[in-house]
């Protein structure tokens, strides 16, 4: 089973990816997180606070890391990074953005980069990436209620689509 998990920072997606990898055993790759920990990034935005990474060089590392695996959830921001990968499931974490924007700044992101992130959110930017990418059958997922790094929240919705 391969599963993307794909919206705006601070929606939930990272939290629900934890619990369906949990839930079924599979690998979890978070993709901020590879992108980090490989060194792939170009440079660092210092007005975003982010750092900065060409999709293609990602794309290609992903594809090589995942290439013989058949059972694994990925999470991101950036979905052209999978766009190369038959995923059995895609869910869309959405959020209201007044949460957004709460649980970024309990990550102590600055009022810009908070700003920009929901407006990402507000502009469907994710969700139109998406279906440019994928089309077809995409799940969207409310991560509203979501509590921030709670991996005991139950998502009966996306459970009761996986049948786990």
């Amino acid at each position: 089973m391969k599963i993307l998990v794909a919206g705006t920072p601070g929606v939930g997606k990272t939290t629900l990816s934890k619990q369906i990898a949990q839930r079924v055993n599979i690998a979890h790759v978070d993709v901020t997180r590879f992108v980090k920990d490989n060194k792939l990034y170009e440079s660092f935005d210092e007005k975003l606070d982010t750092l900065v990474f060409d999709e293609d060089t990602v794309a290609e590392h992903l594809n090589n890391h995942l290439k013989l695996q058949n059972c694994f959830i990925v999470d991101t921001h950036s979905p052209v990074v999978v766009e190369d990968i038959a995923f059995d499931y895609i869910f869309h974490v959405v959020c209201d953005i007044g949460e957004i924007g709460k649980r970024l700044e309990l990550r102590g992101y600055s009022e810009y980069k908070i700003q920009k992130n929901i407006e990402c959110e507000i502009f469907n930017m994710i969700g139109e990436e998406l279906e440019e990418t994928f089309g077809g059958k995409i799940y969207k997922i409310n991560g509203s209620e979501v509590p921030n790094d709670d991996a005991k929240y139950a998502f009966d919705d996306v459970f009761k689509i996986l049948n786990c």
